[in-house]
């Protein structure tokens, strides 16, 4: 099921063309205390470089995709934050500039630090569906099919984009009954019905539900999934 966000406090931050901070509001502040103290500097002075990769993508996304904003999740002060980027253009004839709203998302993705890893691993995927936050619950997604650095989330009957690769999916969602099998795609094994063999004796796996479309099975993944799904 989709559950509505619902986080008290946003901050929010403005970068200019060249991603230095140029003003904030008071939500920024009290979230990220004094670390936001050093206005003027890039976003980049903000987080660790192992960060950096991951945050200029989501500038160059929000870029490529001026109508609407980009989310990502990403972990500060072992914390789930909630990033949101939009292009904001402006009237007169001048660079654009970009809005990041964040929010502490921690408890509505049921998120938790991995002690061995580190990592933040969550419960629920966060989306934005015309113009709302949302948290999907895991359960209600049937596989997810990568899009280069992004990937698209599909449910019985709706697609939603999302700002992870499927690689970090993994790492964040470890424990779950997702699988990847087939370099393009991972699956829930709770919603598999069936492997059969196409018209072409590719492995496919079907669903329990018509109107979600058959996934492709790599061969290399072919034996693993049977044991996963008790077919010896």
């Amino acid at each position: 099921m989709e559950q509505v966000g619902c986080i008290k406090e946003t901050g929010l931050v403005l970068l200019s063309h060249d991603f230095r901070v140029i003003g904030m509001n008071e939500g920024a502040k009290q979230i990220l205390g004094p670390a936001m103290r050093d206005i003027g500097m890039t976003v980049f002075h903000y987080h660790s470089q192992k960060s950096h990769e991951k945050i200029k993508s989501l500038l160059d996304a929000s870029r490529a995709n001026p109508d609407g904003p980009v989310t990502m999740v990403i972990d500060v002060l072992n914390k789930a934050f909630m990033i949101n980027v939009s292009l904001v253009t402006l009237e007169e004839p001048k660079d654009p500039l970009y809005a990041v709203t964040f929010m502490d998302a921690t408890d509505q993705i049921g998120a938790k630090a991995n002690p061995k890893t580190g990592i933040m691993e969550l419960k629920k995927f966060p989306i934005c569906s015309k113009g709302s936050l949302r948290f999907l619950d895991m359960q209600s997604i049937y596989f997810i099919r990568s899009d280069g650095n992004y990937c698209r989330i599909f449910t019985e009957t709706a697609s939603h984009y999302l700002h992870f690769t499927l690689k970090n999916i993994l790492e964040r969602y470890a424990g779950l009954k997702f699988m990847r099998v087939h370099k393009s795609f991972i699956v829930n094994t709770d919603h598999i019905q069936r492997v059969e063999k196409d018209n072409r004796g590719h492995s496919m796996i079907i669903f329990n539900k018509e109107t979600v479309a058959p996934v492709p099975v790599a061969r290399r993944k072919l034996q693993e999934l049977r044991v996963n799904l008790g077919i010896l």
